[in-house]
């Protein structure tokens, strides 16, 4: 099937692997090419790197000028047409909702809301500039699942 991503840029965070690297792996397959947002260059990254395909970025998403940058890279190369918001991180949190403390709380918010806000704030400008695009955010299946374990990265369904 043909997407019509031939001459696309894609902007993928957390691509280094598991959801990111398929989401980076089928977009570049469809013609797109990634500007891939991890901590560390994967293996699998750097040989699409290596074939022309992606365009890695190492950084922290959780930090305030890190989306930007992988934003910026995609620029240099001509702007933004996807952006798939996906980094995160999960920590288990056995004691249940009620042990999770405050700075529990804090630690999970740059990565798993503002590296979204930031990259989407980032990336809307370049979209407009081309005359639109998409924007993905992927959330985390344990938003479904009522386990206490998981309250940080399960916000929306826990109380």
């Amino acid at each position: 099937m043909d997407l019509h991503l031939d001459g696309k840029i894609a902007v993928v965070t957390g691509a280094g692997r598991g959801i990111g690297l398929a989401i980076t792996e089928h977009l570049t397959d469809a013609g797109a090419h990634v500007v891939a947002g991890a901590r560390t260059m994967s293996d699998r990254i750097a040989d699409l790197h290596s074939e022309g395909s992606v365009t890695f970025v190492p950084g922290d998403l959780a930090g305030t000028d890190a989306p930007a940058e992988l934003v910026a890279a995609a620029s240099r190369l001509g702007g933004t047409d996807i952006l798939i918001n996906n980094a995160g991180a999960v920590t288990a949190r056995p004691g249940g909702f009620t042990t999770v403390t405050d700075e529990d709380w804090q630690s999970s918010w740059p990565l798993g809301m503002m590296a979204a806000v930031r990259t989407t704030r980032a990336a809307i400008p370049e979209m407009l500039r081309r005359g639109g695009g998409a924007i993905v955010t992927i959330g985390s299946v344990n938003a479904f699942f009522p386990d206490p374990a998981w309250s940080t990265t399960a916000r929306s369904r826990q109380l």
